[in-house]
């Protein structure tokens, strides 16, 4: 059943973790299966294709071109289980959305999943109409991307949307602890576990794996989006206010009524005013 209150989608998000000790196999069906609760439509064309040598789906049809990188703490998560909210994301925007199949950790440990980024959106630098953003770790993941192809003065994306944005490995928000009875998906705990899958030792401050510690100067526009209940809050706090201290024209929105990641569940009225903010954003950022 794709939730349609705040209280369904915690409980959807409960139900992908189960008693904290399922294995990651099953934790990944566990995601897969909850995203595809919500159907495609059927007019939505979702085709297969390879960018920078990373496997990516295209879903839907637009003016604009958005990169989609999706959650699931760069241990889960996939384009096949993302296909129905990039559909809602092509309809809301006017954008064809490119979902890259970036590396997973254990297998793929940092900074495999960093590299798939940049490559996708260095591949995709002249196309003025492009859009990046994502959700969870792939919030994160994507203003890691956009900040390292400034760095190498490359093209950046016109506009950058981050939901939800996992950019602090190191855990430092208030917010884990504040919002720790209230967040069913992230805690203190569950991201010394990612770390240990994704960055194997690596320093969890290097801005490459944590966006929160790297510098803000010369970005498009960025979008940040938060629950006010979600141990991540802080971490799209702290980046908004970098960001605007370094000139950023973007914005912030935390939402007092949802959970982490709740654009991911369309049928959600807080989900459909997320929705409303992007395309303002967006229209706003780009002719």
């Amino acid at each position: 059943m794709t939730p349609t209150t705040l209280e369904e989608a915690e409980t959807a998000w409960s139900s992908v973790f189960g008693d904290g000790r399922l294995p990651l196999d099953r934790l990944r069906r566990n995601l897969d299966a909850m995203m595809s609760e919500t159907p495609v439509p059927p007019n939505v064309p979702v085709t297969s294709d390879t960018v920078a040598d990373v496997p990516c789906l295209r879903v839907g049809t637009g003016t604009r071109t958005l990169v989609w990188f999706h959650g699931g703490g760069y241990v889960m998560g996939s384009p096949h289980g993302y296909r129905a909210a990039a559909a809602t994301l092509s309809a809301a925007l006017d954008a064809q959305v490119l979902l890259p199949d970036y590396r997973l950790a254990p297998e793929h440990p940092f900074p495999a999943a960093f590299d798939d980024a940049t490559a996708v959106l260095t591949a995709l630098s002249a196309d003025d109409t492009l859009i990046a953003g994502g959700d969870s770790a792939g919030g994160g993941l994507v203003l890691a991307a956009t900040s390292a192809a400034r760095d190498r003065g490359a093209a950046t994306p016109s506009a950058v949307i981050a939901v939800s944005p996992l950019a602090d490995f190191t855990a430092s928000g208030d917010s884990f602890t504040t919002n720790a009875g209230t967040d069913p998906v992230i805690s203190a705990r569950a991201l010394r576990g990612l770390a240990a899958s994704y960055l194997r030792g690596h320093d969890p401050s290097d801005p490459r794996v944590s966006p929160l510690f790297a510098a803000f100067h010369d970005l498009p526009p960025i979008l940040f989006l938060a629950s006010d209940r979600e141990a991540l809050r802080d971490d799209a706090v702290r980046m908004h206010a970098t960001a605007r201290a370094a000139g950023n024209r973007g914005a912030l929105s935390i939402h007092p009524d949802a959970c982490h990641a709740w654009t991911l569940f369309a049928d959600l009225p807080q989900a459909r005013r997320a929705l409303a903010e992007m395309t303002d954003f967006v229209n706003g950022a780009l002719p």
